[in-house]
């Protein structure tokens, strides 16, 4: 063989091993490359996982957060319009205990004027039926309470009696409203 084809095919040769010397280089720079990429994807992928879990468990914790304060304040709405609905049931209630005995006293005084004339049947039986009222009306405090108000009503009740002192009556009366006065006073 020829020199000059000697020459071309150890010139052939070297290329075609130095081509799959940088193909095999490449190939392990390529390699490399892609696992580094791949590593860096992951670390990227698990940062932003983790932000995301903490951004979720934020979100938790502030929605918890949100939520409790909700519940206290409908808490303390409802038990705002709790007390206001009995302090309005016990108004109505002691409002109408003090009716019923200026009923009871307007007839006894008129049954007290009426002793003596034809009048003082019917005006017994008016006292009686005023009577009547007053301890259904009574009924209904002590369902209300609370036991001061309940005591004073009925010493005011006691104080309606045919027997009772005429003065101990408006004593008893101011008694019983500064009961149900403290007793409708918000806290």
């Amino acid at each position: 063989m020829d020199e000059a084809v000697m020459t071309a095919l150890v010139a052939a040769g070297a290329a075609i091993g130095g081509g799959a010397l940088t193909g095999a280089f490449t190939l392990a720079a390529a390699r490399r490359q892609a696992a580094a990429a791949w590593a860096a994807g992951e670390r990227q992928a698990a940062a932003a996982w983790e932000a995301g879990r903490q951004q979720a468990a934020a979100a938790w914790d502030a929605g918890q957060l949100q939520a409790t304060a909700q519940l206290d304040v409908a808490r303390r709405t409802l038990t705002e319009q709790t007390l206001a609905n009995q302090r309005t049931v016990r108004r109505t209630a002691y409002v109408t205990f003090l009716g019923r005995t200026d009923s009871a006293q307007l007839a006894l005084t008129a049954w007290q004027n009426a002793i003596g004339t034809a009048d003082e049947s019917p005006r017994r039986r008016e006292y009686d039926f005023a009577m009547g009222a007053v301890g259904e009306a009574l009924n209904v405090v002590r369902l209300e309470g609370p036991d001061p108000v309940t005591a004073a009503a009925e010493t005011l009740r006691g104080s309606l009696a045919v027997t009772a002192p005429g003065t101990q009556h408006s004593v008893a009366q101011a008694a019983f409203l500064d009961a149900a006065r403290m007793a409708l006073t918000p806290v």
